[in-house]
């Protein structure tokens, strides 16, 4: 084998790798969601997720609290909060 010949078989060797590194770049790239379509999946799922929201709050029935809930429940929240930071 001469010298002539390993060059040439190296030139394509190498360039049948670049070939694939460039093929398989761009398979990739199709594969991989574009940075546009991710925030508008990410806009879509939080409109609707907004939307639920506002859906249980209307539905939701309000109860006014009496003084007795409203000094149980502050009650309940600073012995929590005293228990966490003693």
């Amino acid at each position: 084998m001469t010298k002539l010949d390993k060059s040439k078989r190296d030139f394509f060797k190498k360039a049948a790798a670049g070939v694939g590194l460039v093929a398989a770049a761009g398979y990739l790239k199709n594969l991989a969601p574009t940075r546009g379509e991710l925030i508008q999946s990410i806009n879509e799922h939080s409109e609707k997720d907004v939307i639920k929201q506002k859906n249980a709050w209307l539905k939701k029935q309000w109860v006014p609290m009496t003084d007795s809930d409203k000094k149980q429940m502050l009650d309940e929240l600073l012995a929590n909060h005293n228990k966490h930071t003693a």
